[in-house]
């Protein structure tokens, strides 16, 4: 599977799982190729709108602007999304 049907899968399964509030603003951040369990995979960060609406409350969860990220692990043969984990950005002084 190439790059750019990967990201569709990718943002297929965030749209279906995280609605369409979430992923109004949904944009791709990063593209890692890798292996994980022995299958070829594509890691792909993509960013959405974050449904939070105190920015303490962000600033708890490690959240920069109002956006948060998440990691979509991808299989290169099947284009089959195998996880999405949540990516949270390394701040100054950490």
């Amino acid at each position: 599977m190439e790059i750019d049907q990967a990201i569709q899968s990718a943002m297929a399964f965030a749209a279906k799982s995280l609605g369409p509030e979430r992923t109004a603003n949904i944009r791709l951040e990063e593209v890692e190729s890798s292996v994980v369990d022995g299958k070829a995979v594509w890691l792909i960060t993509l960013s959405g709108g974050m449904d939070v609406p105190s920015p303490v409350v962000r600033q708890l969860l490690g959240a920069q602007a109002e956006r948060e990220y998440k990691v979509f692990t991808v299989t290169k043969d099947t284009g089959e999304v195998l996880s999405m984990k949540i990516r949270l950005l390394a701040t100054p002084g950490s």
